[in-house]
């Protein structure tokens, strides 16, 4: 009797570790999620994972190390104002420099002033390595350099802090993904497949900035206002002339507008005739009664 009541008792132990066992497992997302918002901190504190994971050394050496030019990521740009005696010159001699430095244009605008001067705004991009070298030469190729404007932005920090955040999302999404190799309910399903798609989204978002920024220090930014000074001639154009073919329309003009007047005056004489022989006779009536009433006058 002892025995057959232990061995009931062992049995309806293992059954309540099981139950209880299978339903901490199908709970496990909602509970790690039930703490957390849909803000990046609160997905991390909702699946368990640090939102700020530990710097290596060479992380740490990044930050610290600001003094290290050679570690910075700078953004230079630069707006210089000349003028040039040939406008057609300058840009062969700027093409030239363009391809000794490894430059390449991204925008060009070209108009002509009242007194038929060129002005143009070319804007290029070349590797800063040899941005300074660049900046030099166009005193070789211009004949006045009126103002040269650098500027440069470090945004050694602003990649530093991506990179952490990249990290820290890309962490959150190796979790989601375990989460959604073990979950089975769907409600788990669909809200651990929502959370990820909006830390994919975000990864994408940080590294599109991380590339922008690496593009832009990788190449700097020149902007060229040039300004044509030689004295423009105008020449005699003898196609404006024309004068020949403008007397012969002047001519041409004056002779169809004479035709026009007597085209018009048959076809109203003409047209118009039953009306104006009418007209003739009413005319000619009165003119005669009006004539014998003068001569009656005349003799009384």
């Amino acid at each position: 009797m002892r025995k057959t009541t232990g061995f009931i008792f062992l049995i309806f132990v293992l059954l309540l570790s099981a139950c209880s066992g299978k339903g901490g497992e199908e709970s496990s997302y909602e509970t790690a999620d039930s703490e957390g918002e849909s803000t990046e901190e609160s997905e991390s504190k909702s699946h368990g994972i640090s939102e700020a994971p530990k710097q290596d050394s060479a992380t740490e050496e990044k930050q610290d190390g600001s003094e290290n030019t050679d570690n910075k990521m700078m953004i230079y740009q630069a707006d210089i104002q000349l003028e040039t005696d040939d406008y057609e010159k300058f840009t062969q001699d700027l093409d030239k420099k363009m391809n000794e430095y490894d430059a390449y244009m991204v925008e060009t605008n070209i108009h002509k002033t009242e007194q038929g001067n060129r002005q143009g705004f070319i804007r290029l991009r070349v590797p800063q390595k040899r941005f300074q070298s660049l900046m030099t030469a166009f005193g070789e190729i211009s004949d006045n350099l009126l103002s040269k404007n650098v500027s440069g932005r470090d945004v050694t920090k602003e990649y530093v802090d991506l990179e952490s955040r990249l990290a820290a999302k890309e962490k959150v999404e190796s979790r989601l993904l375990t989460f959604l190799d073990q979950a089975s309910a769907t409600e788990d399903l669909i809200k651990i497949s929502q959370d990820l798609e909006r830390v994919q989204s975000d990864i994408e978002s940080l590294k599109g900035q991380m590339n922008y920024l690496k593009n832009q220090s990788d190449f700097s930014t020149i902007t060229l206002s040039i300004t044509e000074t030689k004295v423009v001639v105008p020449k005699v154009d003898q196609k404006q002339l024309n004068t020949w073919e403008k007397t012969k329309k002047a001519f041409n003009d004056s002779l169809n507008g004479i035709l026009q007047f007597f085209s018009f005056m048959t076809i109203f004489v003409i047209g118009y005739s039953p009306v104006l022989v009418i007209l003739l006779g009413l005319g000619i009536i009165l003119w005669l009664m009006k004539k014998r009433r003068s001569r009656q006058k005349e003799s009384n």
